[in-house]
């Protein structure tokens, strides 16, 4: 069955992330965050890519050690243990695809 979940911005005090969709498989987040913002690089053992949805942000490119500013529309792919983290330039959400689906929460 087909499930439609609607873009609700949820802005906080702290970067929001809120689990979109999950199976076996894979696992799906959005993260809001508000400009300054930032989620710190960290790694998890799967491959995870992730699509700004709305804003402009600093992402932390663990493999070449840089960060580059993207926008909507673009997605940034990252390989298993490759450190990744994001800092929001304006206020923005992303939404991350991670797969496989790791048997245990990655500690931001």
């Amino acid at each position: 069955m087909g499930v439609i979940k609607r873009l609700e911005e949820r802005f906080g005090e702290k970067p929001v992330s809120e689990v979109v969709y999950e199976d076996e498989n894979a696992k799906v987040v959005r993260f809001y965050l508000k400009a300054g913002q930032e989620i710190k690089p960290h790694s998890s053992p799967s491959s995870v890519y992730i699509t700004v949805l709305k804003g402009r942000l600093n992402f932390f490119l663990g493999k070449e050690n840089e960060e580059r500013e993207v926008g909507a529309g673009d997605t940034v792919f990252y390989e298993p243990g490759e450190l990744h983290g994001f800092r929001a330039l304006e206020d923005s959400v992303v939404e991350a695809v991670i797969t496989p689906k790791p048997a245990q929460r990655v500690k931001l």
